[in-house]
């Protein structure tokens, strides 16, 4: 069996990949690793690990360990799984994603090419601005035969909790994950504290968001906007545009390469 893993800065995000597709797509918080026994959560989570009689190879996304988790999370796998043989790989992206990464220094993150590769398979000729809105909230501009870049935004929880730790109330999602933020020219006004946090927030970068599509869309006028990300929903309808939401973008990208690079 092949799994997909991809250890995000707030989750860790895994899944089954067969034949390019995904299936049994878990996600834990690291929060609820370090606050219940790790293995207990993970086999809860996934009780499907429990039927592995075999090995199991596993692809991770090449991408640095989150703090908040360090290195010994793949430690969870290998206590939930005593009697399974591991394989631990990396997947990286970066290597013929088939298309150009049009970064002039540097490297962009794994998880932002690997949600591109996702798309550009889906349509090759195919223009996307891809909102992924998790810890930070990436955007970025994929034109037929090159990936062009982006820009990135502290994510919304990131943001509330640096408020928080100025002394200023917690501003939470509701159970359904979703911010608090009114529309129109009411949502930038807030007559309690709260309220200005929320449009200081929730409004106010979803219109940075949306002022940064709208800059994309003049680069690349036929581009379709596809949102992904613990926070997607937050963004749905972003503009008055037709937007998708698809919540496993990345790990869909992984599944894809892994499969064209086993076959």
């Amino acid at each position: 069996m092949n799994l997909v893993l991809d250890p995000g800065g707030s989750r860790l995000k895994f899944g089954q990949a067969t034949g390019g597709r995904l299936e049994s797509v878990q996600i834990l918080p690291w929060e609820t690793l370090r606050e219940t026994s790790g293995r207990n959560a993970l086999l809860e989570q996934a009780p499907w690990l429990t039927e592995l009689s075999k090995g199991a190879s596993l692809h991770v996304l090449n991408r640095p360990d989150p703090p908040v988790a360090g290195p010994n999370w793949r430690r969870l796998f290998t206590e939930a799984l005593p009697h399974v043989q591991l394989s631990w790989n990396t997947l990286d992206p970066l290597q013929n994603p088939g298309f150009e990464v049009g970064y002039t220094s540097g490297e962009p993150g794994s998880d932002r090419i690997a949600a591109a590769v996702a798309c550009q398979r889906r349509d090759p000729g195919g223009s996307f601005i891809i909102i992924d809105a998790g810890t930070c909230i990436t955007i970025d501009l994929l034109s037929p035969g090159i990936w062009r870049g982006g820009a990135i935004l502290p994510g919304l929880q990131l943001q509330a909790a640096a408020m928080k730790q100025a002394g200023l109330p917690a501003l939470l999602p509701d159970e359904d994950q979703v911010w608090p933020s009114a529309s129109g020219a009411g949502g930038a006004l807030g007559s309690n504290t709260v309220e200005a946090l929320a449009a200081g927030i929730a409004f106010a970068t979803k219109k940075s968001a949306e002022a940064i599509a709208s800059e994309f869309h003049i680069l690349d006028p036929c581009a379709q906007v596809i949102i992904t990300g613990g926070d997607a929903g937050h963004f749905d309808g972003l503009g008055g545009w037709q937007t998708f939401a698809d919540p496993n973008l990345v790990l869909q990208g992984c599944a894809t390469l892994l499969n064209e690079r086993i076959s």
